[in-house]
């Protein structure tokens, strides 16, 4: 016989076989689905509190601010970010950090790290356009700043 003949019977017989099995699996089902009432799930939970998770325990309140942010100054901000262009891989034209110039935003503690993260607008040269960006700061143990970049 011809392959595509027996490619046609082949997928005939797999249809009829699922329509039959669905039919089996259908036909004897029952529609005796009904909707459970509060009262009786109220009832299963007062039996087994197990049943329902443990409520939300809220955040914990954040610890009062003793004392003022150690903010770095536009020109420790400037020369710390200037530090971590120079140590970037990503930097591929290290001419023009000569020119680089940064103005310090709004700045607040660094959730995800030490010291502040300050938003700063940056320009990479005299004619570029400037760009805002989330900067972090802080302290190393000798006092000069370091800058990660976000």
């Amino acid at each position: 016989m011809n392959q595509n003949i027996l490619l046609a019977l082949a997928g005939t017989a797999g249809l009829v076989a699922g329509a039959g099995g669905t039919w089996f699996a259908v036909s004897s089902s029952s529609n005796e689905t009904r909707a459970i009432s509060k009262a009786e799930i109220t009832a299963a939970i007062e039996a087994d509190p197990s049943l329902c998770p443990a409520p939300l325990t809220p955040p914990p309140a954040p610890a009062p601010k003793t004392s003022e942010l150690a903010i770095p100054t536009e020109a420790e901000a400037l020369a710390a970010f200037r530090k971590a262009q120079e140590s970037s891989p990503l930097v591929w034209d290290r001419d023009q950090l000569p020119e680089v110039s940064l103005t310090l935003g709004q700045c607040d503690t660094n959730n995800s790290g030490p010291g502040v993260a300050c938003m700063t607008t940056i320009k990479l040269s005299p004619q570029a356009e400037p760009v805002d960006r989330l900067i972090g700061f802080a302290q190393s143990a000798s006092g000069e700043w370091v800058a990660t970049p976000y």
